[in-house]
């Protein structure tokens, strides 16, 4: 072997070594606040952000379902999901609203405050806390780290058949 082709050699094996930059797949998620605790969902399960709506109650429903909403001539359920998770329901006769949507389940689910829209790379998604309990344990699907605190996701999907009637 001779020089020339040591240093062909050697330029081969430098540009196997070179470092591709991949993009990662990324994934919206809307950061909202219930009932002091922070709660992710995946953003192409929200559809819109209701502020200030006046729910009108309902007589027999369940206590999560605190009643009805009306959205540009649409009546929509409300969910309460303080009663799943373990928080204080607070009674309001207005509240901020997040509409979602799954498949062919929609409803709004009463929110303290939306804190963020964030776009994140699907593997920051972690499994969900082991000292989860209860109905909380189903509903949430993993968990993600925004601004330093640990935010559980809550499963649409999940919260439709919990609330299926």
């Amino acid at each position: 072997m001779n020089s020339d082709d040591i240093l062909v050699a050697i330029r081969g094996s430098i540009k196997s070594n070179e470092v591709v930059d991949v993009e990662e797949e990324a994934i919206k998620f809307v950061i909202f606040r219930v009932a002091g605790n922070l709660y992710a969902a995946y953003g192409s399960d929200v559809r819109e952000i209701l502020p200030n709506k006046e729910i009108y109650p309902v007589p027999f429903l369940p206590e999560y379902l605190p009643g009805l909403i009306n959205v540009r001539g649409d009546i929509e359920s409300v969910i309460d999901i303080s009663s799943f998770l373990g928080g204080k329901k607070i009674e309001q006769s207005k509240v901020m609203v997040m509409m979602v949507k799954k498949e062919n389940f929609c409803s709004g689910i009463i929110v303290d405050d939306i804190e963020d829209v964030v776009d994140m790379p699907i593997t920051a998604i972690e499994p969900p806390l082991s000292t989860l309990s209860g109905v909380a344990k189903e509903l949430i699907a993993g968990r993600i780290e925004f601004l330093g605190n640990t935010v559980s996701l809550i499963d649409i999907g999940k919260l439709a058949a919990k609330v299926a009637i």
